[in-house]
């Protein structure tokens, strides 16, 4: 605090103290990542040491090497921004263009409102898509209520592809807990991830342990770590817990890039995974082994380009435990084919129905199935 109000009294400007603060901040990360790393090396021969200081480091190296750029939005664009928000009755200023890996638009601007009110931050939405010609929203974390004081406000553009999800579920037999446990998260780089924990076995017990496991995938998710550190993250410290009794938890997970039209589709242990696409449908499978078996995470990731009206559907070994033979995910693949539902959750469903009409109604094990839908917005 010291040194800032020294700089300021030599007459460095706040901004390029905010610059120099920053790389800082991030150049003790990266020294703190390379002893992290040095450690691990030298206790190679100390495994479980070793693979958690190196796996601190890989985390710590990855947060630094996120890479942004800004840009000011064009003058003219700029100009007609703040009239319309005055119009609007809120008054913009620092309008900047931020840039992530993928190339996600996030507009930056602070706002306060004309008078002593306040005002839906959706307002501004409207204007950047008046001027703009592209959708925006504002993210979970963000501020949503414009007042009479400047403030930041973030907002992100629109992905390309527009995501529908549709869950059904069945805990095994007449009982009221299901063991598996999913998650559906929207990510600001214009990612959306979709996961399935299917703890060993069923009822109470399953349901906690594949809870913990999709708790702390969906921690990892949104402090922004990506898959592979997530995964190694959610392995380790469920490795770290298995003295207290617990079992390995398959974890099932498909991460689509909604501008690209790309799926990660990523499995430990889990169930196939069927993309339907119009008349076929494809399979993909995996024979990896569970989270919270080897300290070395263990898992497959198959890459796939997905098209507008795509179906991405993701199930619990419980689906296909019902039905009868040994290609059960061939037989899979030809219910899903033969739907023709379109909306996600209703196709979920129709899946669990054909699912449980091989077992007369009654599940053998905890089912889960998971559906989503990909949906071009772009003028065709």
């Amino acid at each position: 605090m010291q040194n800032y109000k020294i700089a300021e009294r030599c007459g460095v400007m706040k901004e390029d103290i905010k610059k120099y603060a920053l790389e800082y901040t991030f150049g003790k990360i990266e020294e703190t990542a390379k002893t992290f790393r040095r450690l691990g090396e030298t206790y190679y021969e100390t495994t479980g040491i070793s693979g958690q200081l190196l796996l601190v480091a890989d985390v710590l190296e990855e947060c630094v090497n996120v890479n942004l750029y800004s840009e000011d939005i064009d003058k003219d664009k700029a100009r007609e921004l703040v009239r319309k928000c005055f119009l609007a009755g809120v008054r913009v200023k620092n309008i900047t263009m931020i840039y992530g890996e993928n190339g996600v638009a996030q507009l930056a601007l602070s706002a306060r409102t004309l008078g002593k009110t306040c005002i839906s931050a959706r307002k501004i939405i409207m204007v950047l898509k008046e001027v703009l010609g592209q959708d925006y929203y504002i993210p979970g974390s963000a501020e949503t209520l414009i007042t009479d004081e400047f403030r930041h406000y973030l907002f992100i553009r629109e992905a390309r592809f527009k995501m529908l999800s549709g869950v059904a579920r069945r805990g095994k037999g007449t009982s009221r807990f299901n063991g598996d446990n999913f998650l559906i998260s929207r990510l600001e780089c214009g990612k959306t991830t979709a996961a399935i924990a299917d703890g060993m076995g069923s009822g109470k017990k399953a349901f906690a342990e594949s809870r913990i496991v999709i708790e702390l995938m969906e921690n990892c998710i949104e402090a922004g770590f990506k898959e592979k550190a997530a995964l190694d993250l959610v392995n380790a410290a469920y490795i770290s817990g298995s003295g207290k009794g617990l079992n390995p938890v398959t974890m099932d997970m498909s991460v689509i890039d909604c501008d690209a039209g790309m799926l990660s589709c990523i499995k430990m242990g889990a169930a196939a995974t069927f993309i339907k696409r119009e008349n076929m449908c494809e399979i993909i499978k995996s024979t990896t082994l569970p989270i919270g078996v080897l300290e070395k995470v263990d898992f497959d990731c198959v890459t796939k380009k997905l098209y507008d009206g795509d179906y991405v559907v993701m199930i619990s070994d419980g689906i296909l435990d019902n039905i009868p033979g040994v290609e059960k995910e061939e037989k899979m693949a030809s219910i899903i084919n033969e739907i023709s539902v379109k909306k996600p959750a209703a196709m979920a469903e129709e899946i669990m129905r054909k699912s449980l009409k091989y077992n007369n109604d009654k599940p053998s094990d905890d089912m889960t199935v998971l559906v989503l839908g990909l949906f071009d917005t772009y003028e065709k």
